[in-house]
């Protein structure tokens, strides 16, 4: 199902809403989007059960949870060796985040490291499975919220 095709402005108010503070109190919510509480609460259900709203979750800052090193570790894979990648992605719960694309490498991973050493022990799981280039992240400098596209009538 075409997912865009479900969302009108109200949709799109709610999970921009949702996407900047997802503790909005329900009543809040419905002053937003000028609705009363139950047909908030009607369209929030709609949300999650197309998908669209995938969940609410926290975010915490990497140096807080005790990781100083945020790296991007760029990696080429061949052949066979391409569902080892996700062995290794699943045993790693320091891999936040990995792309399958296109170019040069095959996969572009970021990563969240202790130090080092710790950077080092993930890396070397990669490399054993492709060709890996890493580099460490200085800030990031823009984290945006998906943005949210009203279908037209």
């Amino acid at each position: 199902m075409d997912n865009t095709r479900i969302m009108d402005a109200v949709d799109a108010a709610l999970v921009t809403a949702l996407q900047s503070d997802a503790r909005l109190p329900l009543t809040e919510l419905a002053r937003i989007v000028h609705l009363g509480t139950s047909a908030t609460r009607s369209r929030l259900m709609r949300l999650e059960e197309h998908a669209i709203i995938t969940g609410y979750t926290a975010t915490v800052l990497p140096p807080v949870a005790g990781f100083s090193l945020h790296a991007i570790v760029r990696m080429k894979v061949h052949g066979s060796l391409f569902d080892q990648v996700n062995d290794v992605i699943q045993q790693e719960p320091q891999v936040v985040r990995c792309l399958r694309i296109t170019g040069e490498s095959c996969y572009s991973i970021e990563v969240l490291a202790r130090d080092m050493a710790d950077l080092e022990r993930i890396t070397s799981r990669f490399a054993k499975i492709g060709s890996i280039t890493t580099d460490l992240v200085y800030e990031v400098v823009t984290n945006r919220p998906t943005p949210v596209l009203v279908s037209e009538p």
